[in-house]
Formats: C-alpha cells, structure tokens, sequence
C-alpha cells in the first residue's frame, strides 16, 4: 500500500479548516463557498479524484445545511 503524503496533507488542510478562528467566525455561506472553493482546488490540481470530490461536496452541503437549520 502506498500513501500520497501530498494528498494526506491537503485533505488534512480541508479538515483543518474547522480548527481555523477566522473560518469559524464566518457566515454559514462564507464557510460553504470555502469549503467548495477548496474542494474545487484539489480536483483541479490532481489532488483528489471526482468521486473524493463528490465526497467533500456532500460534507459541505451537510455541514452548510445543519448550520442554517
């Protein structure tokens, strides 16, 4: 089995976000559109495949969703 320490490390930047004072204080839209604008970066820099991308499009939606009910 072989790890792509530069995909770990992006992912992990993605996931981080959450840790991140200035991306917590933001509007649910501004954290949504982040969130996909990172997402979007990733697939076109070869770093995920379209289904890891479909993956981090629904945590988006999921998280944006759960914070404006």
């Amino acid at each position: 089995m072989t790890f792509d320490i530069r995909h770990i490390s992006e992912l992990r930047a993605w996931l981080a976000l959450d840790d991140d004072p200035a991306f917590v204080s933001g509007t649910p839209e501004y954290r949504y559109e982040t969130r996909l604008a990172m997402t979007d970066d990733l697939k076109s820099r070869g770093i995920i495949d379209t289904a890891e991308w479909r993956e981090l499009v629904a945590e988006a939606s999921t998280a944006y969703t759960e914070e404006v009910a």
